[in-house]
């Protein structure tokens, strides 16, 4: 075969597709190797780097859900404790309690002649307070009172009770005195170690 005439359009129909393969295939890696290679390796990372971030949204999303649920459990958990602390308040709150003694005395047709605050003895969590009183009325008034008392919302226990008759007394509503010593409660805040230890 002359050289001269050595066209392509002249080789036979397999070698012009092998020839036109070839061309394909290297100009293919070529193209991969300059531009394709660097892309795909990109596009991996990037897809790695999206697949962590996802990770990362759905942990995010995880937390979020778990700190609206602690917001909801720490306001349900806040109001108890205001509840509670009606109950079992952190400070004395004397001429608070004073008055609803009062309100209770009086509403039970009792007087109040004595109303003494003792020191507090404290416990491990909360702190006693007795208060010796002295109160003069009938037998009725006094079981109105001790009612009251059980039912008031702050928590008083009543003992060391002393009833005697007021001798020579022409007031059927003034027929006895009654000593006792309420003691009520208070929540020590600083005995509550510290959440974590």
């Amino acid at each position: 075969m002359d050289l001269k005439n050595a066209r392509f359009e002249n080789l036979p129909r397999s070698t012009q597709m092998i020839i036109m393969g070839v061309l394909a295939i290297g100009l293919a890696g070529v193209v991969y190797m300059l531009y394709l290679k660097d892309m795909i390796a990109k596009r991996d990372r990037l897809q790695s780097d999206v697949a962590k971030l996802e990770e990362t949204v759905a942990r995010g999303n995880a937390v979020k859900l778990q700190l609206s649920q602690f917001k909801k459990e720490l306001a349900e958990l806040d109001a108890r404790l205001e509840v509670l602390r009606k109950i079992l308040p952190n400070e004395k709150e004397t001429p608070v309690v004073l008055e609803r003694v009062q309100d209770m005395a009086a509403t039970s047709s009792l007087k109040i002649m004595r109303f003494t605050p003792q020191a507090t003895v404290p416990r491990a969590f909360y702190v006693d307070w007795p208060i010796q009183m002295t109160v003069e009325g009938n037998y009725d008034g006094l079981g109105r009172f001790f009612a009251k008392i059980s039912e008031s919302t702050r928590i008083i226990n009543v003992d060391s009770i002393t009833i005697k008759g007021i001798d020579g007394s022409k007031d059927p509503a003034r027929t006895l005195s009654a000593t006792c010593t309420a003691t009520t409660f208070m929540f020590r805040e600083e005995a509550v170690p510290p959440l974590g230890n």
